[in-house]
């Protein structure tokens, strides 16, 4: 499962979703969220979800999205990230009452993983957690790695630390940057690039790149400064 696959499989939900790249650009935006929060597709993707959901209250989304996902950070503590209550910002300027529940999905190729929320519109009648685990399963059904169910142990298996310049290279990794596009973006050679890659891999333990990520998420090696 790709993450194209992933957001068709968004696009078709019958409750709000949308997705996040690591670096928290949102790059999918379902119908039913369009629904629930007024912005279009055209009005979002492409954009920082903190800025789209920018001045809610106290105790909402922001500030504590602007330094780092949530998510993210749950997921370096070791916990699965659970649903948030929010009073989220709608295009019309007010904001709504919704919850909201993250997941790391990753597909079973190459690709890099993404964040995705569920959002529910809390005067509905239905449980947010019925909507999530709807999600959850056809996701899994369909191949795709839903990494929230996966948190680290509390005790991880010590690993080797990542030099600067390996840090960099995976964080471009993570972001789905190719091999090319990596050592044009560090003035590097794609020769050196997959020097690097090899050696992250080898300290992570990690059999593939996907795999060299999702190791660096759960463990906190997974540097966006």
């Amino acid at each position: 499962m790709t993450s194209g696959d992933v957001f068709r499989l968004l696009e078709s939900a019958q409750f709000g979703a949308y997705a996040v790249s690591l670096d928290q650009t949102i790059v999918s935006w379902n119908p039913a969220a369009e629904q629930i929060l007024g912005f279009s597709p055209d009005q979002v993707l492409g954009r920082r979800c903190y800025d789209v959901l920018a001045g809610l209250a106290p105790g909402g989304i922001v500030p504590g999205c602007l330094e780092g996902c949530p998510s993210m950070r749950a997921l370096r503590a070791g916990e699965v990230p659970g649903a948030v209550d929010v009073r989220m910002l709608c295009a019309s300027g007010e904001r709504k009452a919704v919850s909201v529940t993250p997941m790391v999905v990753a597909g079973r190729g190459n690709d890099a993983p993404v964040l995705v929320h569920v959002i529910y519109d809390r005067s509905g009648s239905e449980s947010p957690q019925r909507a999530t685990d709807s999600v959850r399963e056809e996701l899994v059904r369909r191949g795709a790695d839903v990494v929230s169910d996966h948190p680290v142990a509390p005790d991880p298996v010590p690993v080797s630390k990542l030099s600067r310049r390996e840090s960099e290279v995976l964080r471009l990794v993570a972001l789905g940057r190719t091999t090319p596009e990596i050592a044009r973006e560090l003035a590097i050679s794609s020769h050196t690039v997959l020097n690097h890659i090899r050696n992250l891999r080898r300290k992570l333990d990690a059999a593939t790149k996907l795999e060299a990520v999702l190791t660096a998420m759960r463990l906190g090696q997974l540097d966006w400064a």
